[in-house]
């Protein structure tokens, strides 16, 4: 062979390479779903969940078809996941992470409900996904780019790195981690715990939507929405409802029957008291199936799957018991849709038990304040508030042969609420017993103004505190806690609050989902020097209330009333005296629950409020306190000790009768006609709390005198 031939020969060859390899590079990767990839990837940490090892989809087969809908080649761009509370929302999120990581880079973003969390969720449950899934980890030659902390090229605390895009860790409640971004990949967790407005800069759904107006325009956008609901109509479960409301049909473990169905908590039976044995009976044979049934009846070999519920255009919803031949048609309708809603709720998820769910009902009984989070989390249902209380003449007609200024016998802590405004004072004192049963103690407006510490009003206040009440042995007694609004006047509040030891700040805060007390802030800061508008070490804290839960659960309290011929009285009645006055009833009736323009539930007002702040200010201090939390023993303890007081030998300046302080007896509508304070406490009249009564007394030394001791 000649040169010339050796030389055209290899160059034929190179050739060939060349197009072989620019064809491997051009081509494609073989399509895979999110689920596929997961099974042969992903490796579950310890760390992050107790069934360590290779991912199994059979483990949870109901969360396989909202993997794949997150896959590029499905047309559904938006995932919206109503979901009980562990039941593999983040699992699902972690796949779908390290698969836009090895599969399909692009930018993405993450966001909770603030960065913090944010990124405690990516150390939680991302990084240690990322550690053992060989695919991913860095040092084992995955894709995910390692933390450098000198260069700008690898990962970094807010942002997660690989070939070809990374992920942002936003904070819903920071509009600054929300800008500057296009984004094509977005994670929205823990919907219903997102502010209403980030920075003041508007719904942080709104502006998460406008990072990826990019790539929704070319239909790339792949947005999983995901969360436990909260309240009706609210956050997930609205946009749950828009969609095509997908429920998780399970199928019958008998060969012969083949049919699914839609189990709910309702069609379950169980004993009334552990062990509560819960099972469910098909409706077509009558095969009885208890919780260990369950991956029998989700298997998708048996015909388990997601079937749509929303009406169609003539409102028919599909049957919650078909055969599973007729799945199929009820699914084929939705399937051109953008969006897909999944309620993942706790009747099918894997990671809880029938009989925990029915421990944790017969835990809630009757409380609202505990059957919310039963539903929320437990059943992964939205939990539909009460919208109005009875009308003030009902409440009115309740009243009890006893006045106020006493406590009754039932009423073993003591809490002191209130409301401040511009022109004057008002508060309310509640004694409360177990099982959340309450006794109006008092309730009074003071007039002046409240600018300015220690003036106005201030100083009727601090008779109100400094009398105390009676207790029905007739010893005088102080208030427990005290809780004082800071919606008017904070300095003048925080110096107020800060010369009572029993005293706490409040300042009420708009919301379904927050809990009654759910966080505090500095109430006080540093005005100059190098750290300015820094809090004060020990200044005062102002504790957030929460205050529509609140609100929904006194609704609900206010229209119990006792049972016939059963004994005692319901979770959370409510006992006012004979004297109190129609203004505080028609105060305590003043609200109820309206749909606003957003299609948001909130309260509105329909007259004076003020006192019905003070008892959802008052219900707030007994969550502070964990009064709730108290056993039969604490609660005994307690009575016994209130039971040693006796009344004082002598009368005093407030035995003439046991009621409020003449300055606030004779509450009425008119504010203008209420008598004026004039008379003080002396120090030693003050009432005190139980807590500082059950001290020893401090014994003084004799004094010593220069005889005594020459060295004086």
């Amino acid at each position: 062979m000649d040169l010339r031939s050796y030389s055209d020969e290899r160059i034929k060859a190179n050739g060939r390479i060349v197009e072989r390899t620019a064809g491997n590079a051009l081509r494609p990767d073989p399509r895979k779903l999110v689920s596929e990839w997961a099974a042969e990837e992903r490796v579950v940490s310890p760390e992050a969940s107790v069934l360590a090892g290779p991912w199994s989809n059979d483990v949870s087969p109901e969360l396989v078809e909202i993997m794949d809908r997150l896959s590029p080649d499905d047309p559904c761009e938006n995932v919206i996941v109503a979901k009980c509370a562990q039941s593999g929302g983040s699992e699902v999120a972690c796949n779908w992470i390290g698969y836009i990581a090895h599969k399909t880079p692009g930018p993405g973003m993450y966001i909770g409900p603030t960065i913090s969390a944010a990124k405690d969720w990516r150390t939680e449950k991302l990084d240690p996904t990322i550690e053992v899934t060989d695919a991913l980890n860095p040092r084992k030659g995955g894709c995910v780019m390692g933390q450098k902390s000198r260069s700008g090229e690898g990962s970094t605390a807010p942002r997660l790195r690989f070939k070809g895009g990374y992920i942002l860790f936003a904070g819903a409640n920071s509009a600054a981690s929300l800008r500057q971004h296009s984004i094509r990949f977005m994670i929205r967790d823990d919907r219903s715990a997102w502010t209403k407005n980030a920075d003041g800069e508007g719904d942080p759904k709104g502006l998460s939507d406008k990072r990826l107006k990019t790539y929704r325009r070319f239909g790339l956008a792949k947005v999983l929405d995901i969360s436990t609901p909260v309240g009706k109509g609210e956050d997930i479960d609205r946009e749950y409802t828009a969609s095509d409301q997908r429920r998780f049909y399970m199928a019958c473990k008998n060969d012969a029957c083949g049919m699914i169905s839609d189990v709910k908590w309702e069609d379950i039976q169980k004993n009334k008291e552990a062990p509560y044995r819960c099972r469910w009976f098909c409706p077509s044979c009558k095969t009885e199936h208890i919780d260990a049934d369950k991956p029998v009846m989700k298997s998708l070999a048996r015909g388990a799957t997601w079937i749509p519920t929303v009406p169609d255009a003539d409102g028919v919803v599909p049957p919650s018991t078909m055969h599973r031949s007729e799945a199929e048609q009820w699914r084929s309708s939705h399937e051109a849709r953008v969006d897909h809603s999944y309620a993942q709720t706790g009747e099918i998820t894997s990671f809880e038990t029938w009989d925990e769910l029915a421990r944790q009902e017969a835990e809630a009984g009757d409380d609202p304040e505990l059957q919310k989070p039963f539903v929320n989390a437990g059943l992964g249902r939205p939990y539909e508030a009460k919208g109005e209380g009875p009308a003030w003449e009902v409440l009115a007609a309740r009243k009890e042969a006893w006045l106020r200024g006493t406590a009754m016998s039932g009423a073993l802590y003591f809490t002191l609420s209130v409301d401040v405004q511009g022109d004057g004072i008002y508060w309310e004192r509640v004694g409360w017993g177990p099982n959340k049963e309450n006794w109006l103690i008092g309730c009074g407006y003071l007039s002046g103004a409240t600018d300015v510490a220690f003036e106005g009003a201030w100083p009727k206040l601090d008779v109100i505190v400094d009398q105390g009440f009676r207790l029905e042995s007739g010893a005088r007694l102080g208030d427990d806690l005290i809780g004082v609004d800071t919606g008017y006047n904070i300095d003048a509040v925080s110096l107020w609050v800060k010369r009572r030891h029993n005293a706490t700040a409040l300042k009420g805060e708009d919301g379904w989902s927050r809990p009654a007390i759910f966080g505090a802030k500095a109430a006080e800061v540093k005005h100059s020097g190098p750290q300015a508008g820094r809090s004060k070490r020990y200044g005062v804290k102002i504790w957030l209330v929460g205050t529509y839960g609140l609100k929904a659960a006194l609704m609900i309290y206010l229209a119990r009333v006792p049972k016939e011929n059963k004994a005692g009285f319901p979770t959370g009645y409510c006992h006012w005296p004979a004297d109190t006055p129609e203004a505080y009833f028609k105060h305590m009736s003043s609200e109820y629950i309206k749909k606003n323009e957003d299609g948001d539930r909130e309260w509105v007002r329909k007259g004076a409020n003020h006192w019905l702040d003070c008892r959802v200010y008052n219900m707030a201090l007994t969550h502070h306190e964990g009064l709730w939390a108290w056993g039969e023993e604490r609660w005994a303890k307690r009575a016994a000790e209130l039971a040693e007081l006796s009344a004082p030998i002598a009368p005093d300046l407030f035995d003439p009768r046991p009621s409020t302080a003449a300055a606030v007896v004779p509450v009425q509508e008119d504010l203008d006609d209420l008598p004026e304070l004039t008379e003080g406490v002396r120090p030693a009249d003050k009432a005190q709390p139980l807590a500082v009564l059950k001290k020893p007394a401090i014994t003084l030394r004799p004094r010593v005198t220069v005889a005594d001791n020459p060295y004086l």
